[in-house]
């Protein structure tokens, strides 16, 4: 849905346990539009690719797992002003915040962290429906 809304020219998965899982890695490029290129990097490779200046830089579209990802890229040197966050299921130590958006207490404090930092970070898991502000929660 997202690439309906924003016109990206690849799509980059920043995970270190999709970046050892082959399988996985295949099942979300057949799960992106066809012909939008789909690259995994670990953190590590995260951090290098994003740091470095790269002509599609605005239309590359990063995908994380967690705050806890977001984190790591931000503390290795990656700049960015806006982190959106869209679905982190519910699971034992998580508390909802907005929608289907569960945070445990150390993601809340990454989060916190960030935009303190001057991130600005929206919870937004659907393009088009409502979003809310992650500096309306910490008021």
């Amino acid at each position: 849905m997202w690439c309906k809304h924003q016109p990206f020219s690849r799509i980059l998965i920043v995970d270190d346990g999709v970046a050892a899982d082959p399988f996985m890695q295949e099942v979300l490029r057949l799960a992106a539009p066809p012909g939008l290129p789909v690259e995994v990097l670990s953190v590590a490779e995260g951090i290098r690719t994003l740091s470095a200046d790269f002509p599609d830089r605005r239309t590359t579209m990063v995908l994380l797992k967690s705050p806890h990802t977001a984190k790591q890229l931000y503390d290795g040197g990656v700049e960015y002003r806006a982190l959106n966050i869209g679905g982190i299921g519910n699971a034992p130590g998580r508390k909802n915040i907005f929608k289907n958006i569960a945070v445990s207490e150390e993601e809340m404090r990454i989060l916190k962290s960030l935009h303190d930092q001057g991130v600005t970070i929206t919870l937004l898991t659907v393009p088009g429906e409502k979003s809310k502000a992650f500096a309306d929660l910490v008021r």
